[in-house]
């Protein structure tokens, strides 16, 4: 049992896929060899570049999805790292050190900047590792094993995967995955996704149990594989692959229709989206516009903060690419942990509870006024939003809000144009801005609650520290009771709530959210067409009634038989669905 990060059913033979970062130890140079290690070093790395490029051209020539070029664009990027390779020719030159030590050495500095940062950014440290495995191997004149030449079809199985592995795969080949690392925000589920291949991460020790050529059944929605499978589990699961490509059918079919109850309530079905490419996949499952446009990856996959120039052109593409549909873009939600590589910052004992977010922003305001400008300039078509990340009261919005006008006020006089009434929004992800969310409302257009930090925060839980992520539950009351708190207030200053954590996307979670009064959902794009479906055989009346209910429980264990109890009854007739809602995130955890 592992953690289903991209849904289908695979059966077939597994193929073992070994790749790890060769031990080296310490190694000292001749004054002499120092400038020739260094350009040994050079060497590997621009012959690393030519290998990448390659993989972009085949990828391309494959016509697979676009996520998969920009994730290998980034990866060119960190060739130029001044945390990996300036850093690594830094050790060679000033310590001795050999390119392969120098080269391990850095890698260290890397993750530990990343340990400790939230799940997002800690995934990230696995595209610098992949970068620096593939100039490893360089340097050692070895072989990089790859996906790409697979003969037969094959169920993937390995510790990791990393995202030129995955990006490598072909997916005539490659039937399924499933490792023991990993998260759902890992670039290498990401891509799963684009690929639309069956995976599975966070598998203890798969690797031990599985050899070459063993027969198995890997099911992407519930997470679960089946090792030696009876005649019993292969016919079952010939019936589930069949009934899921009818269901995939159905549901981009689903996404055509419009998100409305059976008595009548709209329900707004928005897209999480981090890269341009992802446009098509909004288009696709009949997203309406941008919930959330994170701008962290415009920095983390640059290797210089991007210019007020870079910034417009980005964000004016989305706007006009889905105009007249809303693109809420959230600011800068990183702190300087997160891209030490481009500034020198101090590291921090705890950077969940430090110097982040709007934070971050507000003791850097030149990069934050960079941002704004950059987001005024591409709203003059009047369906931008802007959000504000992380505000756990009042100061930090009107500061926020206060340089906004300013730089308002400088386009003003420039005579640029741009939207003079532009909305704002703030992110509830603290149990500060939940208690302080009726004075901030004075001030602010629209909530969106981030559950995945609010619950983190509400609950003092770490979801990366395996020993206690089981307490990490979406329907605990303090978080149902925070969200309806939030709901109260927009209702008593007539502004909208939006939810744009994981929450959003997960079946039940979703369900438990409208009958809370959230009527405003933003997710991964391909997350939308179930929630409509959803959304669609829904009575909201008879829901929120069942809401006033919920709000009364006091343990997990209480919500969770009242949600599956509701859903049974609710979804009597529906068997298919009410199988996959049983199978939801949020009733999984005991």
């Amino acid at each position: 049992k592992g953690l289903g990060v991209s849904s289908g059913v695979a059966i077939g033979h597994a193929r073992l896929f070994h790749v790890s970062m060769v031990d080296v130890g310490e190694s000292i140079l001749l004054e002499q060899n120092i400038e020739p290690e260094i350009d040994r070093f050079k060497n590997a790395v621009a012959l690393t570049r030519v290998q990448i490029e390659e993989l972009g051209k085949r990828v391309t020539e494959r016509g697979e999805n676009k996520a998969l070029s920009e994730v290998l664009t980034m990866h060119l990027l960190l060739l130029e790292d001044r945390m990996l390779i300036d850093r690594t020719i830094e050790l060679v030159r000033e310590s001795r050190f050999g390119a392969e030590y120098s080269l391990s050495c850095a890698l260290k500095e890397v993750k530990k900047r990343y340990a400790g940062l939230p799940d997002l950014f800690r995934e990230r440290f696995k595209d610098v590792e992949d970068i620096g495995r593939r100039i490893m191997n360089n340097l050692r004149g070895a072989h990089t094993q790859s996906l790409e030449h697979l003969e037969e079809e094959s169920i993937i199985i390995a510790r990791d995967l990393s995202p030129t592995d995955t990006a490598s795969m072909r997916k005539d080949k490659v039937l399924g995955f499933a490792i023991e690392a990993g998260g759902k925000t890992s670039h290498t589920a990401i891509l799963a996704r684009a690929l639309e291949i069956p995976a599975i991460v966070g598998v203890h020790n798969i690797t031990k149990f599985v050899q070459d050529d063993d027969l198995i059944i890997l099911d992407g929605q519930s997470g679960q594989i089946i090792l030696e499978p009876s005649e019993e589990d292969l016919d079952e699961s010939y019936k589930k692959q069949d009934l899921y490509q009818v269901r995939q059918s159905r549901l981009v079919e689903m996404g055509k229709l419009e998100p409305v109850t059976v008595d009548g309530h709209v329900i707004d079905l928005a897209a999480n989206i981090e890269f341009t490419s992802e446009i098509e996949s909004i288009n696709k499952y009949g997203a309406h516009g941008v919930g959330l446009y994170r701008t962290e990856f415009l920095f983390l996959n640059n290797i210089s903060i991007p210019s007020e120039e870079e910034q417009y052109s980005h964000y004016k593409e989305v706007a006009e690419k889905l105009y007249p549909d809303p693109v809420i873009i959230r600011t800068l939600d990183l702190g300087g942990d997160k891209f030490a590589h481009l500034l020198d910052t101090s590291d921090e004992m705890n950077p969940f509870l430090g110097c982040r977010a709007i934070r971050f922003c507000l003791e850097n305001l030149e990069i934050f006024k960079i941002q704004l400008r950059a987001i005024l300039r591409a709203s003059s078509l009047r369906n931008i939003q802007i959000m504000y990340p992380l505000l756990s009261g009042c100061s930090e919005l009107r500061a926020a809000n206060e340089l906004l006008q300013s730089l308002k006020d400088e386009l003003r006089n420039d005579g640029v144009a741009f939207d003079e009434n532009i909305p704002i929004g703030a992110m509830i992800e603290v149990p500060s801005a939940v208690i302080m969310a009726r004075e901030m409302a004075e001030d602010l257009s629209f909530f969106s609650i981030g559950t995945n930090d609010l619950i983190q925060y509400t609950l003092a839980v770490d979801r990366g520290n395996e020993k206690i992520a089981h307490l990490y539950q979406p329907l605990h009351p303090a978080v149902l009771r925070m969200i309806a708190n939030v709901v109260d207030v927009g209702r008593e200053f007539s502004i909208p709530v939006d939810v744009c954590g994981e929450m959003a996307s997960d079946p039940v979670c979703a369900l438990m959210l409208m009958a809370l009064g959230i009527e405003r959902f933003s997710m991964a794009p391909h997350g939308i067409p179930t929630i409509k479906e959803i959304v669609r055989l829904t009575q909201m009346d008879r829901l929120r009634e069942f809401g006033k209910e919920l709000l009364k429980v006091s343990t997990v264990q209480e919500s969770q038989l009242l949600v599956k109890q509701y859903i049974s009854c609710l979804f009597s007739n529906n068997l298919d669905l009410l199988e996959n809602l049983n199978e939801s995130t949020a009733l999984a955890y005991n």
